[in-house]
């Protein structure tokens, strides 16, 4: 049984790095034990359900913000609107936004992004609940559902300020009638993005945050503490104009293939004996970064048969971003989403209890977290 008899206090950091922390000096002095953590292949979708719930994403089922529809999609109206306007227009993205959330019933975190509406209307949204809240671990059951279960609850996410959510935090330690508290920042993970990794702004903010947590610690020693990240940040060094590669190879979106273009990974859901072979070979010869076969995705717990999120996925090398891509058309310098075996990828945890060993992926974390959890559990 899960053990929810003594406070604990998480504090989430969204890319808060291992390789980062050193670099600029970040290690709260009321946090003595310390745990390096390999991330999952993807984004902080995939990373914070897999820290919530102690499963990798092919179980959790949560890797990508969109995958290719299967059945229906919730964006198909958008073929009816197609003579009106494209995602593009505001009115058209604020009718989606208002269909996805009224009709829908999505509550989980999406951005619509520069996807193009041929491929938009292809894809489906695999988080229907926001991961911070009860039933959002996908099809595995989390820290979180247990904790509304058995013990008072304080959740904050990206949708506190950050500053506002350190002083709610406070509060309800002081109050003390919460015994599972998480706050959720997601700001750092921003400034990383627009000034990179050795920025010496990330040293400031860092050093914000360890003089919150350390006051937090301070005054609340009984509680159980742990400040972890879900993922690295990687120095951006090289740009792969993919999408200009694959439009000159003459295939056509819809009838040959489905294509997504994220900042780090190409999907492609394919249609015609004739895309795969092309695609195959175009991406073969590109430089900056290589397929990953299905012996890969399955080691790395991304694998899914039914090519939910692409028959082929294109990993870009450390350092090399896809621009543009459906994210963004504008350069950056900080980005993750690369091959967890990179060592700008691992994350960190500090924590007030040790955890018992140096290293760990953050699949494995849950049960100290939440002591007694039994990670892998279907979602009932």
């Amino acid at each position: 049984m899960r053990d929810l008899s003594r406070r604990t206090a998480i504090i989430l950091i969204d890319a808060l790095g291992n390789e980062m922390a050193d670099r600029h000096g970040f290690s709260p002095e009321s946090l003595p034990c310390r745990t390096r953590l390999r991330t999952v292949l993807g984004f902080s979708q995939a990373a914070l359900t897999s820290i919530l719930t102690g499963s990798p994403p092919d179980e959790h089922g949560l890797w990508m913000m969109y995958s290719f529809c299967q059945r229906r999609t919730p964006f198909g109206m958008l073929a009816t609107l197609r003579p009106f306007g494209g995602p593009d227009r505001l009115w058209v993205r604020n009718l989606l936004r208002w269909k996805l959330s009224r009709i829908d019933g999505i509550s989980s975190y999406y951005s619509l992004y520069d996807i193009p509406g041929e491929v938009l209307h292809r894809l489906d949204l695999p988080a229907r609940r926001s991961i911070f809240g009860r039933s959002g671990g996908g099809n595995r059951r989390s820290i979180i559902d247990e904790a509304y279960e058995g013990a008072g609850v304080f959740i904050r996410d990206y949708n506190t300020p950050e500053d506002q959510a350190f002083d709610e935090l406070e509060s309800a330690l002081e109050r003390g009638e919460t015994l599972f508290n998480l706050i959720y920042t997601a700001e750092l993970d921003s400034d990383l993005h627009s000034y990179g990794p050795g920025d010496d702004a990330i040293g400031t903010r860092l050093m914000h945050y360890a003089a919150r947590i350390d006051s937090l610690v301070s005054r609340f020693p009984d509680v159980r503490f742990a400040v972890l990240g879900d993922h690295g940040m990687c120095e951006v060094k090289t740009r792969i104009d993919l999408i200009s590669a694959v439009d000159a190879a003459g295939l056509r979106i819809q009838e040959d293939f489905i294509p997504f273009y994220d900042s780090t990974m190409a999907r492609f859901h394919v249609r015609s004996v004739r895309a795969a072979s092309v695609l195959s070979a175009l991406l073969n010869g590109t430089d900056g970064g290589r397929i990953l076969d299905n012996e890969e995705l399955r080691s790395l717990g991304v694998y899914f048969p039914e090519g939910d999120y692409g028959d082929i996925v294109f990993l870009c090398d450390p350092g090399a971003i896809i621009l543009p891509s459906y994210m963004s058309s504008d350069p950056v310098k900080g980005m993750h989403g690369y091959h967890p075996e990179a060592p700008c990828m691992d994350s960190v945890m500090f924590s007030s209890e040790e955890y018992g060993r140096e290293e760990a992926s953050i699949t494995a974390v849950a049960t100290f977290l939440m002591p007694g959890f039994k990670g892998g559990e279907r979602r009932r």
